[in-house]
């Protein structure tokens, strides 16, 4: 690493969990298109940062290179890893080029697998460039330290094909600083969302972001975004993940609700999940856990014909952010109840339900 790099700070515990969750994406993410052999492959990073910190942990560029070596033996020899790689800050700009060039020298076989174009500008302009470029081939954009100010570009990515995304996103600021005069401008806010965010309790405010963004995307968009707050300090920040597809949803939520399998949508109990699960002499008070909430509504949905296949369960479950276990949970228990009957097994994932399209359908018992 380079010695440069010592003002670069150390990341915080919030930022690794970040981090973390964008190296697993991309994996989850590669190999999908590795056994394609797509000519080529595209990673934008627009705010890509130093390369480290200054005590040696990797960022993102660095962590997607390792990704790359990692899956090197699967790479075909007509696949080409584009990545593009933007850092504003000149001091930070010279350190990642440096870095990056001296982590591919200590894995010179992929050198010819890989082609970094580094740019040194802001975002408004570096994404007026390069947005052509993106969904062009399999692309997966990463944006760190996205301002809030810059949100209403969410709604650019409805035009990408074959694109994923991760934000990571202030998302206290809102509540914060939604009255001043930049933020109803340039975010377009109405005196409704104003009063909405001021109202949002705070640890909620990052799923409340989520959903001022949705509410902004075409009616019939095909594009889904998905929460995962998280609390640094006394704020509240947090990563947006959207796409098109369902086995990126499906690849996220898996990544998500094993860093915390009580909610899976935030680095801390956003649901007071911990405190429903004590015992309690007046459990109707306390409330039901995450789990409990989308189990309830999933059984409805069984029970009242709403879902009567594996793909209407399939794709209700990853639209309300859940994992498919926790469905099935339920049908084996309305099975075994004598409630319902299905041949086999609940066939809930998405090699089942989209690759193989093998529907079956969940038949109601007769009294």
């Amino acid at each position: 690493m380079s010695q440069k790099n010592i003002f670069y700070l150390e990341f915080d515990d919030s930022t690794i969990t970040k981090l973390f969750i964008f190296e697993k994406y991309v994996e989850n993410w590669l190999p999908v298109f590795l056994k394609q052999q797509k000519d080529y492959i595209y990673i934008f990073d627009f705010f890509a940062g130093a390369g480290y910190d200054s005590k040696g942990n990797p960022g993102s560029p660095i962590r997607i290179l390792k990704q790359i070596v990692n899956h090197h033996s699967n790479i075909s020899n007509n696949t080409k890893i584009n990545l593009f790689f933007n850092e504003y800050e000149e001091k930070y700009f010279e350190n990642l080029q440096s870095n990056c060039d001296d982590y591919i020298k200590k894995y010179p076989f992929i050198d010819n697998i890989v082609n970094i174009k580094y740019y040194n500008e802001d975002f408004k302009n570096i994404f007026e460039r390069l947005k052509n470029t993106i969904g062009k081939y399999p692309s997966l954009v990463f944006m760190d330290q996205f301002g809030v100010k810059y949100s209403n570009h969410i709604s650019e990515f409805e035009k990408f094909d074959t694109t994923d995304f991760l934000f990571f996103i202030s998302s206290s600021y809102l509540k914060r600083f939604a009255e001043t005069t930049e933020f109803k401008n340039t975010l377009e806010l109405t005196e409704e969302d104003i009063e909405k965010f001021e109202n949002t309790p705070y640890k909620l405010i990052h799923e409340a972001t989520i959903q001022f963004l949705k509410e902004r995307l075409s009616p019939n968009s095909q594009l889904r975004l998905y929460p995962f707050s998280i609390r640094k300090g006394s704020n509240i920040y947090g990563l947006i993940f959207g796409s098109k597809h369902p086995l990126a949803v499906d690849k996220f939520l898996y990544i998500v609700w094993k860093i915390n399998p009580n909610n899976g949508k935030a680095n801390y109990d956003i649901y007071n999940d911990k405190e429903k699960r004590q015992p309690n002499l007046f459990p109707k008070l306390v409330g039901k856990t995450t789990i409990q909430l989308f189990q309830e509504s999933f059984k409805d949905k069984i029970l009242n014909g709403t879902i009567q296949t594996n793909k209407d369960a399939y794709y209700y479950t990853i639209e309300k952010g859940n994992i498919p276990i926790h469905a099935i949970e339920v049908l084996r228990i309305l099975k075994k109840d004598g409630i319902i009957n299905y041949n086999g097994s609940p066939l809930i994932n998405y090699d089942n339900v989209v690759k193989k399209g093998r529907i079956i359908k969940y038949e109601k018992n007769k009294d």
